[in-house]
Order: C-alpha cells, then sequence, then structure tokens
C-alpha cells in the first residue's frame, strides 16, 4: 500500500513533467537526426527508445536519454564512410553491445575521476549554448535546425525548406545570432515573449500553488493559444510551418513500417563497422556519465545513479535503436535539465515522455505540428539561464585559479566545439593543475638555519618531481651541512634515488655535508660518518686536556681555587645559540658569571627552569646584575616574524609572537631587513619588563636594592655588545598594576 501511495504522488508530478520533457524533445530529436544525415524518423525512434527502454533499465531518477548533439558529427561521418545507413545501424548495434560490457566490468567507477570543475563547465556551457541557439528561434529565424549544438555549422545544420527571409549562408552560431535580428518576424517574436512571461510568471506567483502543472506546459499553451489569436484576427498573423514543429504524418500502417530501417549484418566482417562501433560506445558513454553527473546535481533528493548500471541501459538502448533503425542516444543534459525544472520526482517522467513520443507520431501529429519553435525556444532559455547562472563563475572564482580555469577552459570549448571536446579539454585542463600541485610538493619545504639546511621531501616521489628536486638540490650554497628528510615520503622512484645518490657523491667539492633522513632504501656512508662524528668527539676531550695544561701552567691553584664555590656577580639569560659564547664575548673567566639559555632569550612565568635559576642566583649566589642578552640573527624571532610551523618549538616562540603583535604597527611600517633587528631589541625589552613584573624581583629589590636588570644585544657580525633602552616601557608596564612603581 505504501508503494501504491509513493507512486500515486509521484505521478503527480512525473505525468506533467514527461508531457515537458516531451514537447521539447520531439523537435530536438528531428533536428538532430537532420544534423547526421540521418533519416528524420531515426530520431523520433532514438527518442522513444531512450525513453521506453532506457528510462525503464535505468536506475537514474530524472535524467532523461534520446538523441544528442554531440554525436551527429560521428554519426555523418560514419554513414558517409560506411556507404549506407544500413551498415551504420550494425555499427551502433555493436557500439550497444559494447556498453553493456563496460557496464558489467563496472567501468562506471570512472565517472569519479571525473574533475567537478570539468562537470560544472559542461553544465554552464550548454547553458548558453542553450541561449544563443535558441534565441534566434525565439524571435522567429528558424533557419537552423532545431537542436543543433556545434558551433561551426554544416549544410546538414540548415533547414533546408526553410522559406522566409534569410542570408545566403549561414557558417556559425554567431552569424545565426547576428542576422536573427534584420530577420525576425514580429508575430513569432510575440508568441516568444508571451510564451516567457507565462513562464515567469506561472513559475514565481503560481507554480508552488499549482506544483503539479509546471512552468513549461504553461508556455507552451500560452503560444499555441496567441497563434491561433494572432491566425484568427490578424491578416498573416499566424505561423508558417518554418516556424511550427513538424511531425511526419503517416496515412496507414505500411507508411509507418515503411520508416524503418534495420541494420545491414552482411557488413559485420567490415573493419570500419567495429571502428565506427567502438568510437560511438566511447562517446556516448562518456557523455551519459558526464550528464548524470549534471543531472544528479539537479535532484532536490541528493540520490545518486549507479553508474555502471547507467551504462547497461544505455546499451541496451544503443542496441535497440541500431535494430530499429534509431541514431545513438545517451542521457542528455537538456532534457535532464527540463525534467528536473519541471518538478519531476522518478524516473516514470522519462518512461512517459518515451510513451507519449510514440502516441503523439501515430495519433496526433497534426495538434503537434501546431505547437510554436518559439514556445519551446523560450522554455530552453529559461532553462539555459537556470544552467548558466552568473553567480557560478564569482563561486568558482572564488574557489580559485586551480578550479576557475578548468571550469573556463571546459565552458569554452564546449562553445566553439562539442561537448565530448569540451569534456577532454577540460579534464586535461584540470589535469595540468594537478601535475602543477604534486610538482610543487615534490619539495614541501626547506628549512634555513644558517650553515644547516633541511631539504623535507613529500611523500610520492615519481620521475615528473626530478627537475623539481633537482632545482632545490643545485641551488644550496656551499659550506654547509645539508639533511634531505625523506621521512614523509611513502614512495621514491628511482630516477629520484639515483638523482639523491649523485648529488651526495659531489656535494663534497662545494663543501656540502650530505646526511640522509628516513629516506627509503637509502643510507649514510655509516663508515664515513662515524668516522666524522668521531673525530669531532675526541677533539672535545682533546681541547679539554690542552685547556687544563694551559690553565695550570699559568695558575697552579686555578681549579682548586674554584672547587671551593663560585660568587658569579653576573646572571646571564642569553639564547641558545652557539655563536653567543658569554664567557669569550664578555672576556670573563669561569665562576665569574652564572648562566641560563635558552631559544630567543625568552622570560616566561610557565618556565620553572628558568625562575629556579633565577631564585638561586638571588637567594643563594647573591648577583647584583641580571643581564637578558639578545643577539642579531635570531633564530627564534626570525621564525616568529615568518610564522612557519616548526614542530614543537611552535609553543616556544609564540611568546615571542606576542611581542609581535604588541608592537605590530611598528614593525609593519619598517623595511623588512630593518624589522628583524628591531624586534630582537623589543623581545629583550619585553623580556626584562617580564622579569620586573615577578614578585621574586620585587621582593629582591625591595630587601636588598639589587639586582639591576640590563637588556643587551649582542651583533654577531661585529661582535659588539649594545644595550637596550626599556626603562619606558617598563613605565607604561608597570605602573602600579604589578606592585612595582619605580
Amino acid at each position: 500500500m505504501k508503494k501504491i501511495k509513493n507512486l500515486g504522488e509521484r505521478i503527480t508530478y512525473d505525468l506533467p513533467a514527461s508531457i515537458s520533457v516531451f514537447l521539447v524533445a520531439i523537435p530536438l530529436c528531428l533536428g538532430i537526426a537532420h544534423a547526421s544525415g540521418a533519416p528524420l524518423f531515426s530520431g523520433i525512434i532514438g527518442g522513444f527508445v531512450g525513453g521506453i527502454l532506457v528510462g525503464t533499465l535505468s536506475k537514474s531518477p530524472l535524467s532523461v536519454s534520446g538523441p544528442t548533439a554531440s554525436l551527429t558529427a560521428i554519426v555523418l561521418s560514419g554513414i558517409r564512410n560506411l556507404g549506407s545507413f544500413e551498415i551504420f545501424l550494425l555499427a551502433l548495434l555493436i557500439a550497444g553491445m559494447i556498453q553493456i560490457i563496460l557496464g558489467i566490468l563496472k567501468a562506471g567507477a570512472l565517472s569519479a575521476y571525473l574533475p567537478s570543475a570539468t562537470i560544472l563547465g559542461m553544465s554552464v556551457a550548454i547553458g548558453l549554448l542553450l541561449i544563443i541557439k535558441q534565441l534566434p528561434h525565439l524571435i522567429g529565424y528558424d533557419i537552423e535546425e532545431f537542436g543543433v549544438e556545434e558551433f561551426d555549422l554544416t549544410k546538414e545544420d540548415i533547414n533546408e525548406t526553410y522559406h522566409d527571409p534569410h542570408e545566403g549562408r549561414e557558417t556559425n552560431s554567431f552569424t545565426v545570432l547576428l542576422h536573427a535580428i534584420p530577420n525576425l518576424r514580429t508575430n513569432v517574436l510575440l508568441i516568444g515573449i508571451f510564451s516567457l512571461v507565462s513562464f515567469f510568471v506561472w513559475d514565481r506567483y503560481f507554480a508552488k500553488k499549482f506544483q503539479f502543472l509546471p512552468a513549461s506546459l504553461i508556455a507552451i499553451a500560452v503560444g499555441i493559444s496567441a497563434n491561433l489569436f494572432l491566425g484568427d484576427f490578424l491578416p498573416g498573423g499566424g505561423l508558417s510551418q518554418d516556424h511550427l514543429v513538424t511531425l511526419p504524418m503517416f496515412k496507414n500502417p505500411s507508411d509507418f513500417l515503411g520508416q524503418l530501417d534495420f541494420p545491414n549484418f552482411y557488413a559485420w566482417d567490415h573493419a570500419g563497422v567495429w571502428t565506427l562501433a567502438l568510437t560511438i560506445a566511447l562517446a556516448s558513454s562518456l557523455e551519459s556519465l558526464l550528464s548524470i553527473e549534471v543531472v544528479d546535481k539537479l535532484d532536490q533528493e541528493n540520490r545518486k545513479t549507479p553508474m555502471s548500471r547507467e551504462l547497461v541501459a544505455q546499451g541496451f538502448g544503443n542496441m535497440a535503436c541500431g535494430l530499429l533503425g534509431g541514431i545513438p542516444i545517451t542521457s542528455v543534459v537538456v532534457r535532464g535539465s527540463v525534467n528536473a525544472a519541471s518538478g519531476a520526482r522518478s524516473k516514470t517522467s522519462a518512461v512517459l515522455h518515451g510513451a507519449w513520443i510514440g502516441i503523439s507520431v501515430l495519433l496526433f501529429p497534426k495538434f503537434m505540428n501546431t505547437i510554436p519553435l518559439a514556445s519551446l525556444a523560450a522554455i530552453l532559455v529559461v532553462t539555459g539561464f537556470k544552467l548558466s547562472k552568473p553567480i557560478i563563475f564569482k563561486m568558482m572564482l572564488q574557489k580559485g585559479y586551480s578550479h576557475f580555469l578548468p571550469f573556463l577552459v571546459t565552458v569554452l570549448t564546449t562553445i566553439f566545439t562539442n561537448v565530448l571536446v569540451g569534456t577532454f579539454c577540460g579534464i586535461l585542463a584540470s589535469l595540468l593543475f594537478v601535475l602543477y600541485e604534486d610538482h610543487r610538493t615534490a619539495v614541501i619545504r626547506v628549512e634555513n638555519h644558517g650553515k644547516f639546511r633541511r631539504i623535507i621531501l613529500g611523500e610520492n616521489l615519481g620521475f615528473f618531481h626530478k627537475a623539481k628536486i633537482r632545482s632545490v638540490l643545485e641551488s644550496q650554497p656551499g659550506g654547509i651541512t645539508l639533511e634531505i628528510d625523506g621521512t614523509r615520503t611513502l614512495h621514491l622512484d628511482l630516477d629520484i634515488r639515483e638523482l639523491i645518490h649523485e648529488f651526495r657523491n659531489s656535494a663534497e667539492r662545494k663543501g656540502i655535508k650530505v646526511i640522509l633522513g628516513g629516506i627509503p632504501n637509502m643510507e649514510n656512508d655509516v663508515e664515513s660518518l662515524k668516522k666524522e662524528m668521531s673525530e669531532s668527539y675526541q677533539k672535545l676531550l682533546s681541547n679539554n686536556e690542552t685547556w687544563v695544561k694551559e690553565m695550570t701552567d699559568v695558575d697552579p691553584e686555578f681549579f682548586a681555587r674554584h672547587a671551593e664555590g663560585q660568587t658569579p656577580q653576573v646572571l646571564f639569560i642569553g639564547c641558545s645559540d652557539s655563536r653567543v659564547p658569554v664567557n669569550v664575548i664578555t672576556k670573563t673567566n669561569p665562576g665569574e658569571i652564572f648562566v641560563t639559555r635558552n631559544i630567543a632569550n625568552v622570560v616566561s612565568v610557565d618556565d620553572m627552569s628558568l625562575f629556579s635559576v633565577v631564585q638561586y642566583a638571588i637567594e643563594v649566589l647573591n648577583v647584583k646584575h641580571i643581564v637578558v642578552c639578545g643577539h642579531t640573527g635570531c633564530g627564534g624571532v626570525r621564525a616568529a616574524l615568518k610564522g612557519q610551523a616548526s614542530g614543537l618549538i611552535d609553543n616556544w616562540i609564540t611568546h615571542i609572537k606576542d611581542v609581535y603583535l604588541k608592537h605590530r604597527e611598528e614593525l609593519d611600517s619598517l623595511p623588512e631587513d630593518k624589522r628583524e633587528e628591531r624586534m630582537i631589541r623589543l623581545n629583550v625589552a619585553e623580556q626584562v619588563v617580564n622579569l620586573y613584573k615577578t614578585g621574586m624581583i620585587q621582593n629582591a629589590l625591595a630587601k636588598y636594592g639589587f639586582p639591576e636588570i640590563h637588556g643587551w644585544v649582542y651583533d654577531i657580525r661585529t661582535g659588539q655588545i649594545s644595550e637596550v633602552e626599556y626603562k619606558e616601557m617598563l613605565a607604561k608596564e608597570l605602573g602600579g598594576l604589578y606592585g612595582y612603581s619605580r
């Protein structure tokens, strides 16, 4: 009962939608057949089979199948090359079999690899084509066959029986559009306007209340009525057959049967038959998959069509067309869009549309031949506008050029060629951006730590990345230690492995020491590395022995005296940088300066190690001075300014970023080469102030009157120390709030 109820609810919407699609499909079927160089009735057969057979077998809720303009060139050349339409039908029959095999092999899964920018670009292009192609029909210049989509026109695309005034030759869509204005027919234009206005009015004010009656049917009813009115009340106001649907008329069943063509099975060994069959199978399958992707996006219930099942359905449809004398069919965006816009809810609409095609041809062709092409053009113009809204271009541009450019390529090439060529170009453009991004991420980043640099490689490295990695390796300066980090690399092509091996062998000539880190199937030169490591370690022990001897030669009691205890007068809070050796730059002896270090000489209240040192220095060693010393070329400050992620250190340099944010206006106004040096001095000043804020320092000052706190910056380029002024900042920061007003 529930299924019957659901069917009853859906048929309320599917029935009128099927009529809308059927009315649009009839002239499209005839026009595409003419443009294909096939018998006109073959287009009707294609529409009938696409509706009844494919609609039944398909599981797409909204897609509608039938002849497509994208295959006209293939059909036209196929008929000419094979010599007869009957041999062409054999190729079509075989093409259907190939499609069924593709569906059984689950080839429909390939649709998942179609770029979204290409799919949307195809949809927009079809919308624009509908507008460009249908505007001449809307105003009465019906020189071009209804349903033609190609930009460049052939003689098959031209209506040879057109009687009204027209230009001698039409070469492309733009010339037709240009010539339409001087050759417009006032009565057709009026009917087109009436149809458009009635469509918009109904769609906006009545569609929600009368959902079972789509605006497209209203537009056609208004068009037929307007034509009758003009014919009755104005001399010559009625439309000639040039501007009306033209269905073939059959006097008796034998006339109907005479329109059917059948395949020539004797040509099965013709090589061209198999080549054409494969071409039709692949082209129609691709267009069907693309169309399904577009139409599925129009489904308000977000249902997804099983793609491989669709290929099987299309295959049976093309086999039937081959047996009965039809032309190739696919899922068609235009029909599916009209179906969705007309409120269809299920595939019943597609099946019924096929039934209407058959009934109309057999029972009431005279009525069908009263429908103005201008009314159908009005429906398609509105459909085209819905498919190609300007907001879509803005949306794609906001997604970035990697999406927008393939989208734009698809739109333009589809308009000036056809759907298949446009789709291929769009996929190619998307692929180029994918390759570009893949090429760009071969090296995730290069970390510059002065004399030590690290190249971090990407995840999957193939021969395509060879040029990028080589350029990065060759750009490294001499005299550095270079780590090539492959810990993130999952796949390393043999070409890349050989490149790294060659670079390591030649790097020594530039004075570059290469260390390999986690690169798959590659190891460091262990023996050489172990030797270097041993030498550097043993040098420390040897230097110690030399230093001990030198000190005792000058002062035999030096170490005995130092063993009694330490009495430093200065606590030095400095950066961990190895280029800032405090005893060397201040020319002091061991025991004179109490030292603690961290990255970028940060004074943070949550650093227990630092404040343990400060407490010991004040309460036990009774130091008189505390020096906070920064230095030029500080890596911590540089990392904070660049905002680059570097792992665990990011948590620490957050303190330095806070300094930047506090003084952002001043720092951003400076040129880049001055900004870092100013930031270094501001960082020192802020850390001095942070010390003054603590109760530990304030209590010591109240109790002893010391320590005195100083800010230094050591210039590693000159060896000079300069003092940092912080008094003004201290006065602003404290001001009694932290309990210290001096």
